[in-house]
């Protein structure tokens, strides 16, 4: 099976492009096929202008190629980390623009009557991982909410694990690698 695996982090040495090697690592170790992108390093544009808008298509390569694996995947996989309390402005501007009308989910009705959103992506499954500095776990719920309900469920996606590493500031390099095997084992149960 294919998946895709969206990395929201600047800093290649950072614990959010350890976690997402290890999903890369696991996935492939169960023999599945791995799209990652890397949105800092692509230099994924995010701002969803508003030509394209008014189209509902976009001339951008990259994009596109976002679009084929998105359609192809069995799954999407989210790493990122929670900068006041959201993903990195990236990270939304990534869902503007790939999750949207006519490839995430479209309106169906009569011309000039009440339309009816249809989820295009269901059947699909999703894993967020998150990483925070926040030592309080009940700070992600509102986060989890969202995902689950405004972004995955509006699109048809219902099968959705969540997954955040707390207090990562103050951890230690033991702690660390404890939490990149914790990632391998929740990839290993989440397919």
């Amino acid at each position: 099976m294919i998946y895709m695996l969206v990395l929201a982090h600047p800093d290649r040495g950072s614990l959010n492009h350890a976690i997402a090697d290890r999903v890369v690592i696991a996935l492939e170790e169960e023999g599945h096929d791995v799209r990652l992108h890397d949105l800092y390093e692509e230099h994924f544009q995010p701002v969803l202008e508003n030509e394209e808008i008014r189209r509902r298509y976009s001339f951008d390569d990259l994009f596109m190629h976002h679009i084929r694996d998105l359609q192809a995947a069995a799954g999407i996989i989210l790493v990122y980390p929670d900068w006041w309390g959201m993903p990195p402005a990236i990270m939304k501007g990534w869902l503007d623009r790939v999750l949207r009308p006519g490839i995430a989910f479209d309106y169906q009705g009569e011309e000039f009557l009440p339309k009816e959103k249809v989820p295009l992506l269901p059947g699909r499954k999703a894993l967020v991982v998150s990483t925070t500095n926040e030592t309080n776990p009940l700070a992600q719920d509102g986060m989890y909410a969202l995902w689950r309900d405004r972004i995955f469920g509006y699109i048809g996606i219902e099968n959705i694990a969540f997954k955040t590493f707390y207090g990562v500031r103050g951890s230690s390099a033991r702690e660390r690698r404890k939490w990149l095997q914790e990632t391998t084992e929740l990839v290993r149960h989440w397919v």
